[in-house]
C-alpha cells in the first residue's frame, strides 16, 4: 500500500474547514454561532426524539388509531394475536413455576 502524505485538498488552516473565514466581521461570526446553536438544538431535538419512549408510543398510537379508520380488520387480527400471545407467555410462566 502507498504512503499516503497529507491531503492536497484540506486547508492549511484547520478554522477553513470550520467554515470560520480569518477576514470575517464580528457580525459574520456572530451570525454562523447563531446558525451553529440553531442546527445544533435542531440535532439533540432530533436524538430526544428517537430516544423518546412516550413519543414513540404516540406515532404507534396515531398509525394503530389512522389503520382502524381505515380498516378494523387487520387492527382487530393484530390484537387478537397479541391477546394469544400474552397468553402463551403467561401459561409458560405458570407452568414454568409449577415445576
Amino acid at each position: 500500500m502507498p504512503n499516503r502524505g497529507p491531503d492536497e485538498n484540506a486547508p492549511d488552516d484547520p478554522t477553513e474547514s470550520a467554515g470560520l473565514r480569518p477576514d470575517a466581521s464580528i457580525p459574520e461570526i456572530e451570525l454562523d454561532l447563531a446558525r451553529t446553536r440553531e442546527e445544533f438544538a435542531e440535532t439533540l431535538d432530533a436524538i430526544e426524539d428517537k430516544l423518546s419512549v412516550p413519543a414513540h408510543a404516540r406515532r404507534l398510537k396515531a398509525s394503530v388509531e389512522r389503520r382502524w379508520a381505515d380498516d378494523k380488520k387487520p387492527v382487530v387480527a393484530a390484537a387478537a394475536a397479541g391477546a394469544v400471545g400474552v397468553a402463551a407467555l403467561v401459561a409458560g410462566i405458570v407452568k414454568a413455576a409449577r415445576r
